[in-house]
């Protein structure tokens, strides 16, 4: 589909609607005089939106308009259309031309400067962004969007610091609305410094992540994660155990780990009524495989197939499960009453299965686990 068609008629739509109204402030303000003047060049300008010439357009619509309280609206809406339909060069043009124009009010002014720092991010010009948005953010009434435009900078920049300071300057009756969201930056810090093996500084990191929302179960997590790296191994199992009580959805991401932990301190002791006290299987495929096969060391191949078939009646199909069933379809373990071409069929659907997680605010969905939707924002929002 031509994209240009696309942008067309809803622009001829928009631009119609605001001549109109254009036409009767200016009639009122002016005189009739005035209006036709006008009304003449702005149909210039829709002619030659009419012919796909949305370059001249742009150069009537900015040079015969006059930019006054009546027609700073007019700019934004054109512009912001420009953007949202993807040509931003076109955007950013009109949004410049507006904010050089003397005869703007402060609050216009803030507006089209807005406007113009949601062009600069479309395109890519984080730094340029950045700085309309910390203009922005002095501005009591754009201080919210300034605040979200330039979390939107450093989440793509991982400055997770920087995110941190600058969702502090919400108001404190707002702050509470993000808390997950400062707890989860905390935690991107904490993984930071566990991977640099700065343990003291994930503490810390860790600490003031549970202080900022004590229900973000990824904190826990990666108190676990740190208490392995410190070789803790049972501490961190005692962690993730409790991990998987308060958060059941986070469960299934603590059997390899926990796996782990015990093959690096007690891989006869409590290895086995571990793996058979698991209630979920893991997702991941790595993780699948290294519980697949620590069942196949402990208890043997047909006993470990007869395990995970009796714990997938009671989970979802998820694509390593189905896959392993798949690849084992005819073995004695399965039920030979149960029909395998149909079997098959199923299975290989869950197979060829692209989705693990589904985000449970805007519905995206996505093979492996994510804490941050990248669709919609949230975090820790994928079940």
């Amino acid at each position: 589909m031509d994209l240009s068609a696309n942008f067309l008629w809803p622009a001829l739509g928009l631009a119609f609607l605001l001549g109109i109204l254009l036409s009767r402030l200016l009639y009122s303000r002016f005189g009739r005089k005035k209006t036709q003047t006008v009304n003449k060049e702005y149909f210039k300008g829709l002619n030659f939106l009419l012919n796909e010439e949305t370059d001249k357009a742009i150069e009537v619509f900015i040079k015969a308009l006059e930019v006054d309280s009546d027609t700073v609206e007019l700019h934004l809406a054109l512009g912001g259309l420009f953007r949202r339909k993807g040509q931003v060069d076109r955007a950013t043009r009109i949004h410049q031309n507006l904010i050089a124009r003397p005869s703007l009010t402060e609050d216009q002014r803030m507006q089209a400067v807005h406007e113009l720092a949601c062009d600069y991010y479309k395109a890519g010009w984080l730094d340029r962004a950045e700085n309309l948005f910390l203009e922005l953010k002095e501005s009591e009434i754009y201080r919210p969007l300034a605040i979200n435009g330039l979390c939107r900078i450093y989440e793509q920049e991982k400055e997770w610091q920087k995110a941190i300071n600058v969702l502090r300057l919400h108001k404190r009756h707002l702050r509470s609305q993000v808390s997950t969201q400062v707890s989860h930056y905390y935690c991107e810090l904490a993984e930071l410094a566990v991977k640099e093996q700065n343990f003291l500084a994930a503490k810390n990191y860790l600490k003031q992540s549970k202080n900022e929302n004590p229900s973000v179960g990824r904190s826990f997590l990666l108190i676990g994660e740190l208490e392995y790296a410190e070789k803790k191994y049972t501490q961190a199992r005692k962690t993730w155990k409790k991990l998987s009580l308060t958060h059941p959805k986070l469960a299934e991401l603590i059997v390899a780990r926990t796996i782990k932990s015990y093959l690096k301190s007690d891989p006869e002791g409590g290895l086995e009524d571990y793996l058979l006290s698991i209630s979920v299987i893991p997702k991941d495929t790595s993780a699948f495989e290294l519980w697949q096969q620590s069942l196949v060391a402990v208890f043997g191949t047909q006993r470990a197939a007869e395990i995970i078939l009796e714990k997938s009646f009671n989970d979802r199909l998820s694509a390593p499960l189905a896959e392993y069933i798949y690849t084992n379809v005819d073995q004695d373990f399965l039920n030979p009453s149960q029909k395998q071409i149909l079997f098959k069929k199923m299975l290989w659907q869950e197979k060829e299965n692209k989705v693990e997680y589904t985000c449970a605010v805007c519905g995206f969905d996505t093979k492996s686990m994510h804490w941050f939707c990248p669709n919609c924002g949230r975090w820790e929002s994928f079940e």
